[in-house]
C-alpha cells in the first residue's frame, strides 16, 4: 500500500482573503531595529491614531500656530523654548488665542533615534474638563468646569509607538512634511528622524479670553513627566481640540517652533548615541538667520480711537519714483468733500531699496517734506532691511497733517533727497490715513499697526514660509455687537511683479491667500473681518511663501482693524428706549452660512441662534427648483419667526460650473406660511473658490440654497437635495480591527485543510 503525502491545499479563498488583509491595512515592512510602521498620511485631513488605540480628525486647514504654548510658568501664558538635561520636571500648555479655550488637548512626544527596549516615559496631566458647548466659539461658563487633578496618567513604552519615524511634525498648511519638531531643528537633515506618539490628555486649556477669573493654573494644562532610559533625546509639542471653532471640529492648532512666537520643551537624554545631540545643537536656530532680515516681527498697534465717523485710506498718487542725492519726486492727493471734523490725519510714505550704487550695501535714507509748500517733519519713521545686515533699507514714514485738510482738493507732496552721494531708493508709494468725525454717523473703533518688516523665504538663511510673516497682536472690539461691518486693512510694497499668489493673511482662524491688489509697488487688501473677530485679543499675521531670491520681499507697512456696524450709539429723538433695537451678529459654523445679523429690541434677554444642514425639505414641499442646500435655524432668546435677520452664506464655484449657473442666478428660498418665497438676496464676493452671498429674511426658519431658474440638461438630477455629513466627534477604531480575530481564523483555517 502506498501512502501518498498530503500538501496543503491553498485555495483561491485563501489567497484572496490574505490579499484583503494586506490591503485593508497597508502596513509597509520595517527594518527590525525600527519601532512603529504606520505612515502618516499627511500634515492635515486625516485621523490622527492616539496612545490609546483610539483617534481624532486631524483637520488643521490653515493658521494655527499662534494660540496654544508651551511654558515653565502658567503666569506666562506666551511661553518659552526650554531645553533641559532633566530627566524629570513639569511644564504648562497654556492658551492665548482669542477663542479663549480648547476643548480637548493632545501630548505629542517625540524621540530622536531608536528607542532602546526599556524606554519608559511617565505621564500625569491635569487641568479643567467640562462639556464641549455646541455653540460656535463659546467658552464654557465657570459653573460648567471642573478642575481634573490626574485627567491623564499613564505609561508610554517603546511598543506604544505607532507611526513610522519622520523629521516633521503635522501642521496643517504651515510647510507640510517639513514643520520642525522642535525649535532650532536642521530641517535639511532628513536622517535625523523621531518616533511620535499622541497622548489624549482628557481635558481643554482655558486662556483669559474665555473671562472667567481666579482658575488653577491660569486655566493652562499641568503636565508632570519621568523618563527612563532616554538615550538620545526627546520633544514635547502641544495639540489642540474643538468640538465648535471657525476651523471647524477637530484639531487644528499646535505650539509655533519656528519663527516668531515659538515656545517647546525639550529634554537631552543620559547617554547620547547618534542624532543631534541636544534640540538647537545643529542646523542653524529654527527661527530664521539673525542676520537674515527676511524673518518676520512681532508688533504691537501703536494708534487706537473710538468715534462717531468715517474712516478713509486715500492713495498717494505719482509712486513709484526713483531717488537720487538733489532730486525731488511731486505726489498727490486727492481729498474729496470733507463731511465733518478731521480728527486724524496721517500720511504714510513708503521707501524701498535705498542701497550704494556701487556696493548694493544698504543706506539710511535722507529726505526732506513739503505738503502744499509747508515743511512737515515725519512723527514716526520705522526701518528695516531687506536682507542681511547690509542689505537695502526700507523705511516707513508717518507725517501728521492734522489742521491742513479741509474741505476738498489735491494736496502737493514734494520729497527731495538730501542724501550721500552714490545713494538710491525708490519712493514704492503711500496712503492718507484720514479719521472724520460726525456726530450723525455711526461709532466706529479702529487700532493701526505700523511697521516696516520686509518677509520672504530666504532658506539659506534658514527663513521659511513660517517664518515669513509679521504678526500683531490686536486688543479687539470694544463691543461685540458692533463688529458686522469690520474690516482688515493691510498696506505693503514689494516689487511689481513678485509672485503675489503666494501671500497670505491670517485673521484668528481665517486665512486669506493671494488677497492683495497691486498698483505700481503698492500691495493693498481690504477683508471683511466681523466673522472671524473674538472679544478678546485678536491675532493678525502677514507673510509671504515667495522666495527672496526671486523678487518675492513683501515689506508689511501699516496694518489697521476697524470695528465698525450696528446702529448709531445716539438715539433717535421720539424713539423710546423699549422700541429702540440693536444688530447682533453670530458666527454660524456651517458648511453653507458663516453668519447671522439679528435685528433685537435692545435690553432683551440672552439670544443665540443655530444652524443645521437638512437632507431635504423635511415636512414642507419641495421648492420645485434646483437645491445646493437645505438649512434649518433654531433661535433661543426670541421669536424666529420675527426677528429679521440678514443671512452671510456662499456656494462652491464647482457646483454653479457643474449646474450650468452663474453667481446671479443664486437665491436664499424661506419656508413660512406654508410656502416657499424667495428672499432678496445679492452677491458678496466671487473667488476663492466660493461666491458668496448675503439675503433679507422677516425671520428664521427653513431655509433652501437654490437657483432662480432652471439650468440645461444635464445628467444631474432635477432636484437636489445634499446632505452634509456631521463630522464624528467621538474617538473611533478602524471597522476592521474587531474582526481580525475572526479573520485570522478563517485563514488559518484553510490553510490547514488537507483534501
Amino acid at each position: 500500500m502506498s501512502t501518498l503525502n498530503y500538501r496543503p491545499c491553498i485555495g483561491w479563498s485563501a489567497v484572496i482573503l490574505s490579499v484583503l488583509i494586506l490591503a485593508a491595512f497597508c502596513i509597509p515592512a520595517v527594518a527590525a531595529d525600527d519601532t512603529g510602521g504606520i505612515l502618516m498620511p499627511g500634515a492635515k485631513n486625516f485621523d490622527l491614531i492616539l496612545s490609546d488605540g483610539l483617534t481624532k480628525y486631524f483637520k488643521f486647514e490653515g493658521g494655527g500656530l499662534n494660540a496654544l504654548h508651551i511654558s515653565t510658568d502658567p503666569g506666562d501664558p506666551y511661553g518659552q523654548v526650554t531645553t533641559t538635561e532633566e530627566q524629570s520636571g513639569v511644564f504648562y500648555l497654556t492658551n492665548t488665542g482669542g477663542r479663549g479655550f480648547d476643548d480637548d488637548m493632545i501630548l505629542m512626544i517625540a524621540v530622536n533615534g531608536t528607542i532602546p527596549d526599556d524606554f519608559a516615559v511617565h505621564i500625569r496631566a491635569s487641568g479643567y474638563r467640562w462639556t464641549p458647548t455646541p455653540l460656535l466659539n463659546q467658552p464654557p461658563a465657570a459653573d460648567e468646569i471642573e478642575y481634573i487633578d490626574g485627567s491623564y496618567e499613564g505609561t508610554i513604552t517603546k511598543s506604544d509607538f505607532v507611526y513610522r519615524p519622520q523629521t516633521w511634525k503635522p501642521a496643517g498648511n504651515n510647510a507640510p512634511g517639513n514643520y520642525s519638531i522642535y525649535y532650532g531643528q536642521d530641517m535639511s537633515d532628513t536622517s535625523n528622524t523621531f518616533h511620535t506618539i499622541f497622548v489624549d490628555l482628557n481635558a481643554g486649556t482655558i486662556g483669559e479670553n474665555s473671562m472667567i477669573p481666579d482658575l488653577i493654573d491660569s486655566g493652562s494644562m499641568k503636565i508632570e513627566f519621568e523618563f527612563e532610559n532616554l538615550e538620545t533625546f526627546a520633544a514635547f509639542n502641544s495639540y489642540g481640540w474643538c468640538n465648535q471653532s471657525n476651523q471647524g471640529q477637530g484639531i487644528s492648532w499646535t505650539n509655533a517652533v519656528s519663527g516668531p512666537g515659538s515656545s517647546g520643551y525639550a529634554v537631552v537624554g543620559t547617554a547620547p548615541s547618534g542624532g543631534d545631540t541636544a534640540p538647537g545643537g545643529s542646523g542653524g536656530d529654527g527661527g530664521g538667520s539673525a542676520t537674515s532680515g527676511y524673518a518676520g516681527e512681532e508688533i504691537s498697534p501703536g494708534i487706537s480711537d473710538t468715534f462717531n465717523g468715517t474712516l478713509a485710506y486715500l492713495p498717494v498718487a505719482g509712486a513709484p519714483a526713483a531717488l537720487e542725492p538733489g532730486s525731488t519726486a511731486s505726489l498727490t492727493v486727492p481729498v474729496a468733500g470733507v463731511n465733518g471734523t478731521v480728527r486724524n490725519a496721517i500720511m504714510y510714505l513708503f521707501v524701498s531699496g535705498s542701497h550704494y550704487k556701487d556696493t548694493s550695501s544698504g543706506v539710511d535714507p535722507a529726505l526732506e517734506f513739503m505738503v502744499n509748500g509747508r515743511s512737515v517733519t515725519p512723527v514716526r519713521t520705522l526701518t528695516g532691511r531687506e536682507g542681511g545686515t547690509d542689505g537695502p533699507v526700507s523705511v516707513t514714514y508717518a507725517v501728521d497733517l492734522g489742521g491742513m485738510i479741509a474741505g476738498s482738493g489735491d494736496l502737493a507732496v514734494t520729497v527731495r533727497d538730501r542724501g550721500r552721494a552714490g545713494a538710491l531708493c525708490t519712493l514704492s508709494g503711500g496712503v492718507l490715513l484720514l479719521a472724520v468725525e460726525n456726530p450723525d454717523a455711526p461709532s466706529i473703533s479702529y487700532e493701526v499697526a505700523e511697521v516696516c518688516d520686509a518677509v520672504a523665504v530666504d532658506t539659506g538663511a534658514g527663513v521659511y514660509e513660517e517664518d515669513a510673516q509679521t504678526v500683531v497682536f490686536f486688543s479687539g472690539p470694544p463691543d461685540m455687537n458692533r463688529i458686522s461691518e469690520s474690516r482688515l486693512v493691510v498696506f505693503g510694497t514689494g516689487d511689481g511683479e513678485r509672485d503675489g499668489t503666494q501671500d497670505r493673511i491670517i485673521l484668528s482662524e481665517r486665512e486669506w491667500t493671494g488677497a492683495f491688489n497691486r498698483s505700481g509697488m503698492l500691495w493693498s487688501a481690504s477683508l471683511e473681518a466681523g466673522s472671524y473677530l473674538f472679544p478678546g485679543e485678536n491675532e493678525v499675521s502677514v507673510g509671504t511663501g515667495a522666495a527672496a531670491s526671486s523678487g518675492g520681499a513683501l515689506v508689511n507697512r501699516i496694518i489697521v482693524l476697524e470695528y465698525s456696524g450696528g446702529p448709531v450709539e445716539r438715539g433717535e429723538v421720539g424713539v423710546t428706549p423699549s422700541a429702540f433695537r440693536i444688530t447682533k451678529t453670530f458666527l454660524i459654523d456651517n458648511p453653507v452660512v458663516s453668519r447671522v445679523v439679528l435685528s433685537l429690541p435692545a435690553g432683551g434677554t440672552a439670544v443665540w441662534v443655530t444652524a443645521a444642514d437638512r437632507a431635504d425639505a423635511l415636512t414642507a414641499p419641495a421648492p420645485g427648483t434646483v437645491v445646493y442646500r437645505y438649512v434649518e435655524f433654531d433661535l433661543d432668546g426670541a421669536a424666529a419667526a420675527s426677528t429679521p435677520a440678514t443671512i452671510t452664506f456662499r456656494v462652491p464655484e464647482e457646483w454653479l460650473t457643474e449646474m450650468g449657473f452663474g453667481p446671479e442666478t443664486i437665491v436664499l428660498l424661506r419656508f413660512a406660511d406654508g410656502q416657499w418665497s424667495p428672499l432678496s438676496t445679492r452677491v458678496m464676493t466671487v473667488g476663492d473658490g466660493y461666491a458668496g452671498y448675503a439675503a433679507e429674511s422677516d425671520g428664521l426658519s427653513l431655509f433652501a440654497v437654490a437657483a432662480r431658474t432652471t439650468p440645461d440638461p444635464t445628467p444631474s438630477p432635477a432636484i437636489i437635495d445634499e446632505a452634509v455629513s456631521p463630522v464624528s466627534t467621538a474617538p473611533r477604531q478602524s471597522p476592521l480591527l474587531p474582526l481580525l480575530p475572526l479573520i485570522a481564523a478563517l485563514v488559518g483555517f484553510i490553510l490547514t485543510r488537507r483534501e
